[in-house]
């Protein structure tokens, strides 16, 4: 099988057609476009203020008055238990997230309406009333104090449920909740540090004035549309392969291979994994040309890198196995028309859905979730999002759907395959 899938390098190298398609255009549109563009993409975006619900389940005087307890019960002297106390009560958990959700920055994006339980904050969510719900849990104040300050291991978290989990309105309130958590762990500690009251004070004010929506600076022109041409040129590898396939059927080079003693099923694979690696040599070409020459990925951590890599792996997964359904389709059907049909019309629409073009979310919310259901449109969310500073597991679920995708086209292919000599 080694033998097929060199092969099929040596021959796509030497097409100049190919190497036009699959390398040339999508650099030259990178450039066009992120010059044409600039910022725009960044500077020019904004959305409609979009209501959230926030149900608290705790009464801060008994989770003050419970804390107190704990400091007792742990045998705290009265000077250090009063100062810790002093610093509960200039940084309170719910007044903290209530002055970032009302923050100037925040409010743009985000109208906060109280509601008085989960189940009626859950129902105006089923309704499509609210776009997300924050629940301040019972004991949510008391364990983050005890986690700060006393270093024990208890569970402080925020309780987050959301209409669409891939949405634009899901990203910014992921990380408005993230960046609460974070700061204010760290307005505790500066706090207990300075010891004073009007330090904590001055911290507490100037806590609420900057509030970062993302953990790095918002997508550029030259990122956004080095992923979409990315993830829209991956794609032709597919039909360019099942079409070559089609061509050695009909020049009997697959009939003289099964002859020679090659199981059809490892053709198949061959072509699975040549497409799935001559992909990932594909968008590793484009990323680092781009990055070479305007800059695109300049000073980004290891770690992004390994789950940028990570992610290239799983859409040349998917394109592999694309590749296989294409071709298998191709020999069973006597043509390679479907594999034309691929090259043109489908590879155009998914483009479009997926947001090579521009961000369809722009024009419909419906639109960027239909985008998200297809292998290059729930890639380039992913590397966006990873570009954004979220976690790899954060963008975990799509690229698990991606990964099912690739299964069943996989599977599928095996299917169809045609088992026996076809010339």
């Amino acid at each position: 099988m080694l033998h097929l899938i060199k092969k099929d390098f040596q021959l796509l190298s030497r097409s100049r057609s190919d190497l036009m398609q699959l390398l040339l255009m999508p650099f030259l549109l990178i450039a066009i476009l992120g010059f044409a563009l600039g910022d725009l993409l960044s500077t020019g975006f904004s959305i409609e203020p979009f209501p959230v619900a926030v149900v608290e389940e705790q009464n801060e005087d008994e989770a003050e008055e419970a804390f107190e307890n704990h400091l007792m019960a742990i045998g705290m002297g009265e000077a250090e238990r009063a100062q810790l106390l002093a610093v509960t009560d200039e940084l309170d958990p719910r007044d903290e997230l209530f002055n970032v959700l009302e923050s100037d920055e925040v409010s743009e994006w985000v109208t906060v309406s109280e509601m008085s339980s989960r189940t009626s904050a859950e129902e105006a969510l089923e309704e499509g009333e609210v776009e997300g719900v924050i629940v301040i849990p019972e004991g949510f104040s008391e364990n983050l104090w005890k986690t700060v300050l006393l270093n024990e291991q208890t569970v402080s978290e925020l309780d987050l449920a959301l209409v669409d989990f891939q949405s634009v309105p899901a990203d910014i309130l992921r990380s408005i909740t993230r960046s609460f958590v974070d700061r204010f762990n760290l307005e505790l500690s500066i706090a207990l540090a300075l010891e004073g009251e009007e330090e904590t004070a001055a911290a507490a004010n100037d806590y609420g004035e900057i509030v970062s929506l993302n953990a790095v600076e918002p997508i550029t022109s030259f990122q956004y549309y080095t992923v979409g041409m990315g993830m829209m040129f991956a794609l032709y590898t597919a039909p360019a392969l099942a079409s070559r396939a089609f061509k050695e059927k009909e020049q009997h080079v697959f009939g003289r291979l099964i002859v020679s003693g090659t199981r059809p099923i490892n053709y198949l694979l061959s072509k699975l994994v040549s497409g799935m690696w001559i992909t990932f040599v594909q968008v590793a070409i484009l990323f680092g040309l781009s990055t070479l020459v305007f800059g695109t990925f300049s000073g980004r951590e290891l770690s992004f890198w390994l789950d940028a890599g990570l992610a290239t792996l799983i859409l040349s997964f998917v394109v592999g196995a694309i590749t296989s359904l294409l071709t298998s389709i191709a020999l069973y059907s006597n043509s390679d028309a479907t594999a034309s049909t691929f090259d043109g019309l489908i590879v155009t629409l998914f483009a479009f859905l997926g947001g090579s073009f521009t961000p369809v979310e722009q024009f419909s919310e419906s639109l960027k979730t239909l985008g998200n259901w297809t292998p290059n449109g729930a890639m380039m969310t992913s590397y966006l999002q990873l570009l954004q500073g979220f976690s790899l597991s954060e963008v975990s679920s799509l690229m698990v759907r991606v990964v099912i995708m690739a299964v069943v086209l996989a599977a599928m292919s095996i299917v169809i395959f045609p088992k026996r000599r076809l010339d």
